[in-house]
């Protein structure tokens, strides 16, 4: 039985509050995750079609958060987003953050429905999880 814990809000949430301070690399860091696990379902265009319209919404809210990764396919370092971020501090890009992934998932869901958008993020933020358990215990 799935918890509020295995919703993907709170999968996303957590990715993210792991490192605060770097908010902008753990984004681009889950974004790239999404993309490899969604680009084999939806392909690259549907991506950043998704991607768009979520930069879009997001976009009413913060102003500064503006691009279209179509317009400038095969940017998987996502370099147009960590230029919207340069220069906002940390509680503004945090904000962002979130709500990009939000409106991401609420998009996702409509398109694919929620349990198929659980187990993505589920199988992708868990491949995450792994990596990082896996370096962490090399480093120590």
């Amino acid at each position: 039985m799935a918890t509020d814990d295995d919703s993907p809000r709170a999968i996303l949430g957590h990715a993210l509050a792991r490192d605060p301070d770097a908010i902008v690399n753990s984004s681009v860091e889950l974004l790239e995750l999404l993309a490899n696990a969604l680009i084999g379902i939806i392909g690259e265009q549907g991506f950043e079609t998704l991607l768009f319209r979520s930069v879009h919404r997001v976009n009413l809210d913060h102003p500064w958060m503006m691009f279209d990764p179509r317009s400038r396919p095969s940017d998987p370092e996502f370099n147009l987003l960590r230029r919207c971020f340069d220069g906002q501090d940390l509680a503004e890009s945090t904000a962002a953050s979130i709500l990009l992934f939000n409106t991401l998932i609420d998009i996702l869901t409509l398109l694919i429905g929620e349990h198929l958008t659980m187990l993505i993020l589920q199988a992708a933020l868990g491949r995450a999880g792994a990596e990082k358990n896996s370096k962490e215990q090399h480093n120590g």
